[in-house]
């Protein structure tokens, strides 16, 4: 799809225009970028030098403290505790001190004894800078506190007081105004919106600066503590405050020798518009004066493309328009001079002419075409009636084809149905002659007793005996008997079923049975081991015909082709009912066969052992009849000698 603006001439000159302003437009955006990085990596000076000021200002407040009161903790009014001197002592200290609120004095015990200014007798010995103070015998500082009437934070300074036997008499306690911090905010000068806060290492804001009295003493955003508490000590980031403006803040953790707690921190915020403002209209500047020359380029491009490009094409448009509507003879007259327009205007009188003469042979080539096309239809007719007549034969030698692959597969069952009677026959003959033999004799045994009976010589013991005689004969005749019924009742069931394509309920197990009592001749000439693994109870509906023939040959394909002539072997039947699936497993630990023998076993008339009768047509049947008659799948896992296994999934 063409693209909208280089659909015609004059847009694409524009265009052009444009994608030249593009490279400076991207160079300006960088150049503002890079000024606004430089910009903001200033005020992250700035801002860090600020905040690292205010923080030597508190280290000076407090080392100003520790040199003052270890100074008064000299004197002797001080050390003797001499309270009206040390009284007009403490005031002048505090007049001339205006960063602390107060200058105290207290024994060991922790009553004060003088203050500056006058304030109700108190003790502070239960107080922790105190009571550590008197301990370490140091200069120490204490937490930061509330002084709630005034809504002010101070910090307690104190300072053991040692007497002659350099044990600690007393202690002078300053306590310094956290508002000192914000007459050095304003001479700070620094830009409006900007705030400056004190935050304990519990993450309580001690002072802002400005709206101090809203600020004080209350949480600090959690942000902003996560931002200080982390591995720098000292650093910058951007961040909205709790008045919702957007500041460049810089922060540091100020360590105090001496104090209670872990650590103190100092923020600084800036707010980022103001950082940023004189960046933001050197760009704005800049785009502007690009937007203009664009203007002016975009307006010189019309007017050149118009009189330098435009009327030529105009000529070209026309002349193409007349060729377009069949007008061979049409031409340009564009001169050759006239730059690349003329040059193309050429060209298109070349292609003309050319056209007009190719269209004179083409007319020409047509018309012998046309010729060549009537003989050729001829031909066609000819050939499609020799194809149609070849078509015939083809399809008649087909059907032929199937008819001898549909006589050979009925032969192949009649040759399995003649082997199994001459095998059932065999088998009956041996029960039917012991019972004819013990009926014979039995016969010959009344002739006897009847003829003793009639001359009147019959004994007690000759009756005796008759009967002993009868009763083995008749129990002989009578287990033959059976035996041979077994066998016909069997082979008539197999053999109606193998004949018969009707659909039954029968017992798996049990029919597998009677499929190989009438495979017993064929398997009692061998050594080999037949294992049937399934459920006694396991009745299905299907088609008993189909599994008989699929059960006969696999064992007489395992028979033929899987042992040696008096090789012992293990022939396996396994079936499993899974849902509305029958599984069958049949395996046994033969020869096994090649890949190649494999992948061809289902072929219709291939076998490997044609010399010995096989027609190779045993398991095609089974493979027609697993897959059409059942619905079901065949599949074969062989590996040379590692025997042979088949895996037969039907619908019941």
């Amino acid at each position: 799809m063409r693209l909208f603006f280089f659909g015609s001439i004059r847009r694409s000159l524009i265009s052009l225009v444009l994608l030249a302003v593009l490279p400076a437009l991207a160079i300006m955006l960088y150049t503002g970028h890079e000024l606004s990085g430089e910009v903001v990596d200033d005020a992250k000076s700035y801002a860090l030098g600020q905040v690292q000021t205010m923080a030597a200002h508190h280290e000076r407040v407090v080392d100003n403290a520790r040199l003052l009161l270890m100074t008064l903790a000299k004197s002797s009014e001080v050390r003797s505790l001499d309270t009206a001197a040390c009284k007009l002592l403490l005031a002048d200290i505090l007049a001339r001190n205006s960063a602390y609120v107060s200058l105290s004095l207290a024994n060991s015990s922790g009553q004060i004894l003088v203050a500056a200014p006058d304030a109700p007798a108190a003790n502070i010995g239960e107080s922790k800078y105190f009571q550590d103070a008197m301990r370490t015998g140091m200069f120490t500082v204490g937490d930061y506190a509330l002084l709630k009437t005034e809504r002010r934070v101070v910090v307690q300074f104190a300072q053991p007081i040692t007497g002659i036997g350099s044990n600690p008499v007393g202690i002078l306690v300053a306590a310094f105004d956290l508002s000192y911090f914000g007459s050095l905010f304003s001479d700070t000068h620094l830009p409006e919106r900007s705030v400056f806060t004190l935050t304990d290492a519990n993450g309580m804001r001690l002072t802002r600066f400005p709206e101090t009295e809203k600020y004080t003493w209350v949480a600090d955003l959690p942000q902003m503590v996560a931002r200080m508490s982390g591995r720098d000590e000292e650093g910058t980031f951007l961040e909205t405050g709790v008045d919702g403006v957007s500041r460049l803040y810089s922060f540091k953790r100020l360590y105090i020798q001496g104090a209670s707690f872990p650590y103190l921190m100092i923020r600084l915020g800036i707010p980022v518009d103001q950082a940023l403002s004189e960046a933001r209209f050197v760009l704005t500047r800049n785009v502007a004066l690009l937007v203009l020359a664009t203007i002016l380029a975009l307006v010189t491009a019309w007017f050149v493309g118009e009189f330098t490009i435009m009327r030529r094409l105009n000529v070209l448009m026309d002349a193409t328009r007349r060729l377009e509507e069949g007008d061979l003879s049409t031409r340009t007259g564009i001169s050759p001079v006239q730059g690349e327009l003329g040059q193309l205007a050429v060209a298109f009188d070349s292609m003309a002419e050319s056209l007009e003469r190719k269209e004179r042979e083409r007319c020409l080539a047509e018309e012998q075409l046309h010729r060549l096309n009537e003989q050729l239809e001829v031909r066609v007719e000819q050939r499609t009636q020799q194809l149609a007549g070849a078509n015939q034969e083809l399809q008649k030698l087909l059907e032929d084809l199937q008819r001898a692959q549909s006589q050979l597969v009925l032969s192949e069952k009649l040759a399995a149905l003649g082997e199994l009677v001459a095998g059932v026959a065999h088998e009956i003959n041996t029960p039917v002659g012991v019972a004819l033999s013990a009926g014979s004799a039995l016969a010959e045994k009344n002739h006897t007793l009847g003829a003793l009976f009639a001359q009147g010589e019959m004994k007690r013991s000759d009756l005796m005996q008759y009967l002993d005689d009868s009763r083995e004969g008749t129990e002989m005749i009578l287990v033959n008997l059976n035996r041979a019924s077994e066998l016909i009742r069997s082979f008539k069931m197999v053999a109606a079923d193998q004949v018969s394509e009707n659909r039954r309920t029968f017992n798996v197990k049990g029919y597998i049975d009677e499929v190989l009592l009438s495979l017993r001749p064929k398997l009692k000439k061998t050594g080999h081991q037949i294992e049937v693994v399934c459920d006694e109870n396991l009745v299905i509906e299907s088609y008993p015909g189909a599994f008989s023939q699929i059960l006969t040959n696999f064992i007489i394909n395992s028979l033929v082709h899987a042992f040696a002539p008096g090789q012992a072997g293990l022939l396996r039947i396994e079936v499993v009912k899974r849902s509305d699936t029958l599984e069958l497993h049949y395996g046994d630990n033969g020869c096994g066969m090649a890949p190649e023998i494999r992948d061809r076993i289902f072929e219709p008339f291939f076998t490997t052992a044609r010399s010995q009768g096989s027609t190779g047509l045993g398991l095609h049947i089974v493979f027609n009849i697993v897959t059409r008659t059942l619905g079901g799948t065949i599949k074969c896992e062989s590996t040379p000698g590692q025997g042979t296994s088949f895996y037969v999934v039907m619908p019941v």
